[in-house]
């Protein structure tokens, strides 16, 4: 692999390690915050209600186990390519629910289809890179 591409995907790799432990983080510490994140990053709208913090909160500790795994192969991508595969289905199918559900979505968090098209497209190009960049067998 040409050292530039390795550079590239260990740079999305940290990117993708970064954010989900951080929104590991906030989702487990406060719904309140995670609320406002989501709100800033995707544009959702979310109603605070026990059922969801705990939901949340669940939620943020598989973010935080992903983020551990994605920094792992950002350190190692060659070693990690399991878990670079995993990562890249894992974005394709995110995109593709945010589309094939998009009405549902809208109802649930008031997201205008622009906005879940850009998500979506964004998921596309990092699972693209992910592909491109894929490591070869060590």
């Amino acid at each position: 692999m040409p050292e530039y591409s390795s550079a590239i995907l260990r740079a999305l790799l940290a990117l993708l390690a970064g954010y989900h432990l951080a929104i590991g983080v906030v989702s487990v510490a406060s719904l309140r915050a995670t609320a406002r994140v989501v709100g800033a990053l995707y544009g959702l709208s979310v109603a605070e209600t026990p059922a969801l913090r705990y939901a949340v909160r669940m939620l943020g500790l598989y973010a935080l186990a992903l983020g551990a795994l994605l920094a792992l192969a950002a350190r190692a991508p060659a070693t990690h390519r399991d878990v670079i595969a995993v990562v890249a289905g894992l974005q394709l199918a995110r995109a593709a629910c945010r589309l094939l559900l998009r009405r549902e979505l809208a109802a649930a968090f008031q997201l205008p289809a622009r906005r879940n098209a850009i998500n979506a497209a964004l998921l596309v190009a990092e699972a693209a890179v992910l592909v491109a960049c894929f490591p070869a067998t060590p």
